[in-house]
C-alpha cells in the first residue's frame, strides 16, 4: 500500500512510522495537526481552528487532547535542571480558570525558574491540599537534588506553607511568602515573610540573583498573563468555557511545550543568539 509497515521481530506485531506520536491514525496530512497546535497556542478556539483546517471542532478537540498528553509526557521526560546550571530562584502562583461544570473552581498552578525562564511545573485543579501537594512534588522533581540553597517564592495561599515543609523541608530550600497590596494602578506595596531556611541562606541566594533584589512573584505572574492570552479557555469573557480541568491542562501543556522548546525568549539573548528556556 501507500504506507510503509514495520515488523517487530520480538513480539511479531506490525507498526507504522507514526506509532507512538500524535499523528498516529490521524488520516489527515501532518500539516493540519501542526497548524491546529500553532493556532491553539495563539489563543484560537476549537471552532476557529476547525474552520482553518477544514475539520469539525470535535475532531480538532480529539487532536489537541491527544497532543496535549504527548506534550506532558515529553516534558516530564526532558525537563530536568542540570547540576551545573545552579538555579537559585523559583516562583509559584495560581491562576483562576473560570470554567463551568467540573472546572468551575479550577485553578492553574504554575512554577517558573527565574534565571532560565523555564516553565518547570503545571497543575490544573481545585485549590485543595492534594493538588497543591502534587504541584509542589512536580516542582521538586524538576529541581532534583540540590547541594546549595535555592529560593522558592509564592503568594500567601494557605496550603503552601504546610506542603513546602513536607516536600522541601529536608532540602536546603529557602521558602518565602510574598504579600502584595494593590491599588488602582497596580501593586502599591510588597512585603515578604520567610518560612523555611535561615536569614543567612536568604541573603546568600539574593546576592546571586541576577533578576531580583527582593523576593517577588513578578516572573510567574507574567506566565499567568501568557497563559490567559494563549489559551482560549482562560479568557475572561469566553463564550465556550472548559467543562473539565483536564481539557484546560492539556491546552496549557501545549502552550508550555511551545514556550519552553520552540519560541526564543527575548531576555535570553547571548550576543546574536536568542535561546529558548529549555536550551
Amino acid at each position: 500500500g501507500r504506507r510503509c509497515r514495520r515488523l517487530c521481530r520480538v513480539c511479531g506485531r506490525t507498526f507504522s512510522a507514526t506509532t507512538g506520536t500524535p499523528y498516529h491514525r490521524m488520516r489527515r496530512p501532518k500539516r493540519d495537526l501542526d497548524l491546529a497546535v500553532r493556532l491553539q497556542a495563539e489563543g484560537t478556539t476549537k471552532a476557529g481552528i476547525g474552520r482553518a483546517v477544514g475539520a469539525h471542532p470535535s475532531t480538532v478537540g480529539r487532536w489537541l487532547e491527544r497532543t496535549g498528553r504527548h506534550a506532558r509526557a515529553f516534558q516530564d521526560a526532558h525537563l530536568r535542571l542540570a547540576e551545573g546550571d545552579r538555579p537559585h530562584e523559583f516562583q509559584c502562583d495560581e491562576l483562576s480558570c473560570k470554567g463551568t461544570g467540573a472546572a468551575e473552581n479550577a485553578w492553574a498552578f504554575n512554577g517558573i525558574e527565574v534565571w532560565t525562564r523555564l516553565w518547570t511545573a503545571l497543575r490544573v485543579g481545585n485549590r485543595t491540599l492534594r493538588n497543591t501537594t502534587l504541584f509542589v512534588r512536580q516542582l521538586a522533581a524538576a529541581v532534583g537534588p540540590r547541594m546549595w540553597p535555592f529560593l522558592v517564592t509564592s503568594d500567601g495561599f494557605k496550603y503552601y506553607e504546610e506542603v513546602m515543609r513536607r516536600v522541601l523541608g529536608k532540602t536546603r530550600c529557602v521558602y518565602v511568602q510574598v504579600e502584595n497590596r494593590y491599588g488602582r494602578r497596580g501593586i502599591v506595596r510588597s512585603d515578604y515573610r520567610q518560612i523555611l531556611g535561615t536569614p543567612q541562606a536568604l541573603e546568600w541566594v539574593m546576592e546571586r540573583s541576577e533578576d531580583s533584589k527582593v523576593p517577588n512573584t513578578s516572573f510567574v505572574e507574567r506566565i499567568n498573563l501568557r497563559s490567559r492570552m494563549s489559551c482560549s479557555f482562560l479568557r475572561r469573557r469566553n463564550p465556550a468555557p472548559a467543562r473539565k480541568p483536564e481539557k484546560i491542562e492539556q491546552a496549557l501543556e501545549l502552550v508550555r511545550l511551545i514556550y519552553n522548546f520552540v519560541q526564543p525568549h527575548g531576555s535570553l539573548r547571548f550576543g546574536s543568539e536568542c535561546r529558548t528556556p529549555a536550551v
